[in-house]
């Protein structure tokens, strides 16, 4: 296969990959604002926002192995050629960024909601909605990287 094309199809894989991602951060984000707005008045009914949530999640999983892998491809490719490029390590320390938030402010907020949510139940409301504002900062954020790293990718700063 002509290297040029399969740079091509690992470059759509890569573009692929971060529309998966960006967009399930995004219905992530507007699925759990829908269920914030519900909590309160129909507690029962925004349980199963959140059941969607966790299946959104596999897209994201999938969106980053696409992600990682073509990055990979694309590397080897073009023997690092962008390596040394300060867009390019800014742009690698941005989706370092995005998995830490992922993992240790994500995951926890995430985990304590459901927790406060299924053990507690209304009873500890004011540890469900702190997780809910937690939430809501950590969706924007990585929202915000997702920007940033789309910008990077297109101007290429030097």
């Amino acid at each position: 296969m002509n290297t040029l094309i399969l740079m091509q199809i690992l470059l759509i894989l890569h573009i692929t990959g971060l529309t998966l991602m960006a967009g399930t951060t995004v219905a992530e984000y507007i699925t759990f604002n829908t269920f914030s707005k519900m909590f309160d008045k129909q507690w029962e009914k925004s349980l199963s926002l959140l059941e969607l949530m966790k299946k959104l999640s596999g897209l994201l999983g999938l969106g980053a192995a696409l992600l990682i892998l073509s990055g990979i491809g694309l590397l080897i490719i073009t023997q690092g050629a962008f390596m040394h490029q300060l867009w390019f390590k800014t742009k690698l320390l941005l989706i370092l960024m995005l998995i830490l938030n992922g993992f240790l402010v994500g995951s926890r907020q995430h985990s304590k909601l459901m927790r406060g949510i299924v053990e507690n139940g209304m009873d500890f409301k004011e540890q469900i909605k702190n997780a809910m504002l937690n939430l809501r900062l950590f969706y924007r954020v990585q929202m915000g990287v997702f920007l940033l790293i789309i910008i990077l990718a297109v101007f290429k700063f030097s």
